[in-house]
């Protein structure tokens, strides 16, 4: 990794690998989550729980192990992202908008892969387009 990873991403890391602090903080980032204690992750009915469904079992075991007080869960803060400033991940955000549309996706299908409204992905293209332009506002005609 470039960046260090924030503190609650890291513990994840320590405790159940790299892999799945990213893959918590891709799907989850920006949230506060709960990990349940790792006895009630086992129970029947919690197969499909989304901690297990990001990052499989054997790892969600580790981590609701690790962040367990006195045999309860707990809730969680996921940071929004992994690394650098705020200014650096929008526009991580935008470059893969436009390679996407590039790829032809829909709006529809880029706000679902990036976890985005389809309103932000509209207002990446049309400020990509304005400035491919050289100005700030589109063309009429």
């Amino acid at each position: 990794m470039k960046h260090p990873l924030p503190a609650v991403l890291q513990e994840i890391a320590d405790v159940a690998g790299e892999a799945a602090a990213l893959s918590i903080a891709a799907r989850h980032g920006g949230r506060r989550v709960y990990f349940p204690s790792s006895d009630r992750l086992h129970v029947d009915g919690h197969e499909n729980y989304w901690l297990i469904a990001c990052v499989g079992l054997e790892a969600a075991t580790k981590i609701c192990k690790h962040f367990e007080v006195d045999g309860r869960g707990q809730r969680i803060e996921i940071p929004l992202h992994v690394g650098g400033t705020y200014r650096q991940f929008v526009r991580q955000i935008a470059q893969r908008v436009h390679e996407l549309e590039d790829e032809g996706k829909s709006s529809t299908e880029i706000a679902q892969a990036l976890g985005l409204t389809q309103r932000t992905v509209h207002r990446h293209r049309s400020r990509h387009r304005g400035s491919a332009r050289g100005n700030k506002q589109g063309n009429l005609f």
